[in-house]
C-alpha cells in the first residue's frame, strides 16, 4: 500500500519503477544465458560494466545498481542484496542474502604475486584467498574490503574503513586520525 500511494503522490517515479520491472522482466531469458546463475526480478543496469559474465551467480530480488564495476574470477551473491553506484568488485567474492553495499566501495578478492624479482608484477600470477560477507551485512559508503576477509552475520562496516576480518553482529568502523598541531 505504501508503494501505492507513492506512486499517486509522484507519477514519475511509478513510471520509472514500472519500466525497470519491464526491463527486467523482458530481458531475464537473454541473461540467463549469460550468467552462471542469476534470480528472477533481479536487476543489473545497463550502465554497469560486467565482465565475466560465467563466473557470476546472483539470487532473486537482487539490484545491481548503475555504475557498478563486476571483474570477477568467482562471484557470488545471494538473494535480496544491493549494491550501489561506484563500487568495484574483483577476484573471488561470496556476497550473502539482505546485504546492502553502498556507494563507492572496493571489493578486491585476489592480490598479485610480487616474489619474483626478475619479473615483472604485472606478469607474475594472482593469489586469492577471497572475501566472504556473510548475511545481513551493511557496509558503508567509500570503505574498502581486501583479500582474504571474512564479515561476519550481521556486521555492520562503517563509511571509509578498512578492515580485516569483522566479528558477526558487531560494528567496526576505522578511528578517526587526531589532527596535528602545527
Amino acid at each position: 500500500m505504501k508503494k501505492v500511494n507513492k506512486v499517486i503522490k509522484d507519477p514519475v517515479m511509478g513510471l520509472a519503477f514500472f519500466s525497470r520491472f519491464i526491463f527486467t522482466i523482458l530481458f531475464f531469458p537473454f541473461r540467463m544465458l549469460m550468467y552462471k546463475h542469476i534470480g528472477f526480478l533481479t536487476y543489473i543496469s545497463m550502465r554497469s560494466a560486467v565482465r565475466n559474465h560465467s563466473r557470476i551467480s546472483i539470487g532473486n530480488h537482487s539490484q545491481i545498481n548503475p555504475f557498478v564495476t563486476l571483474w570477477p574470477l568467482d562471484l557470488q551473491i545471494g538473494h535480496h542484496t544491493q549494491v550501489n553506484p561506484g563500487t568495484a568488485i574483483y577476484g573471488k567474492v561470496s556476497i550473502g542474502n539482505h546485504v546492502m553495499i553502498a556507494p563507492n566501495c572496493m571489493l578486491a578478492g585476489g592480490s598479485h604475486n610480487y616474489d619474483d624479482t626478475v619479473q615483472y608484477m604485472m606478469y607474475q600470477h594472482s593469489k586469492e584467498k577471497g572475501i566472504t560477507i556473510e548475511d545481513d551485512v551493511w557496509i558503508g559508503a567509500n570503505s574498502t574490503i581486501l583479500d582474504g576477509v571474512t564479515i561476519g552475520k550481521g556486521a555492520i562496516v562503517g563509511a571509509n574503513s578498512i578492515f580485516k576480518d569483522v566479528a558477526g553482529y558487531s560494528i567496526a568502523v576505522t578511528p578517526k586520525r587526531s589532527k596535528r598541531k602545527a
